[in-house]
């Protein structure tokens, strides 16, 4: 989903895949050191459910969907919204998928569709250049960027350390950004803590993002056209890859 996921104000808001987790508060939350799954037999995928927020209102859910393999991560993204008005229901859906090694974005393949409106954006890594198509045109070659405005994850502690290069998800442009640290905190949801850091990011979609100490994205807020947007972590849970 940005950023990522990670797009859309219709009346009153647009919903980014790239937006973002508040995970849910528990009265007497129990401290995990570590809920993330990257030591667990090979054909696990860690699923990590978020509820979408806009202006403080439920709009939908975002999903994550991680298997780790060593150094190479894949994530399954999928965000469905519907927002009814009074003459008609507004649907969002956005599915994609981001193949991610040694710690930078190697892969994406996303497709929203928004409304009536449909829109694709792919990315390839190819030797030092990535190949990049937008809504199924090849729009040209750059050299490698860091991460994409999905955000599911931190890139390498010495790749972020400066300003780096950023793919823009909505418009298929490279940007550069910078990630600052806020501080340490943790986030909970469900009766669990999850210790994190807290970041903020700049560039053409800009974030505050809480990571924990898998490197996967636990929390994210931003302001869209606005309205103040974000994902609300749920639960964390387990399954089996049947692919």
């Amino acid at each position: 989903m940005r950023k990522g996921l990670c797009w859309l104000f219709v009346g009153w808001c647009i919903i980014r895949p790239t937006i973002c987790p508040l995970a849910l508060g528990a009265d007497r939350p129990v401290v995990s050191q570590s809920v993330s799954t990257t030591k667990a037999a090979a054909d696990a995928v860690e699923i990590r459910e978020f509820e979408v927020r806009v202006d403080d209102r439920p709009a939908g859910i975002h999903r994550l969907s991680i298997k780790t393999d060593g150094v190479k991560q894949t994530v399954g993204l999928q965000t469905d919204i519907k927002m009814d008005f009074i003459v008609y229901a507004y649907v969002f859906k956005f599915r994609g998928t981001e193949v991610w090694r040694d710690g930078r974005v190697v892969a994406t393949d996303l497709r929203t569709e928004d409304g009536s409106k449909k829109r694709s954006f792919t990315l390839k890594a190819e030797g030092p250049i990535h190949q990049i198509a937008f809504n199924g045109k090849q729009v040209g070659e750059v050299s490698p960027c860091t991460m994409t405005t999905a955000y599911w994850r931190l890139p390498a502690a010495d790749l972020r350390a400066k300003r780096f290069p950023i793919m823009d998800v909505d418009t298929a442009k490279m940007h550069e950004a910078t990630l600052t640290t806020v501080g340490t905190g943790t986030v909970n949801f469900g009766g669990r803590s999850i210790n994190c850091r807290h970041f903020k990011i700049d560039g053409s979609s800009p974030a505050e993002l809480w990571f924990d100490d898998q490197d996967l994205l636990v929390r994210q807020r931003s302001v869209e056209q606005g309205h103040p947007t974000e994902l609300r972590l749920k639960q964390i849970h387990i399954a089996k890859d049947d692919r």
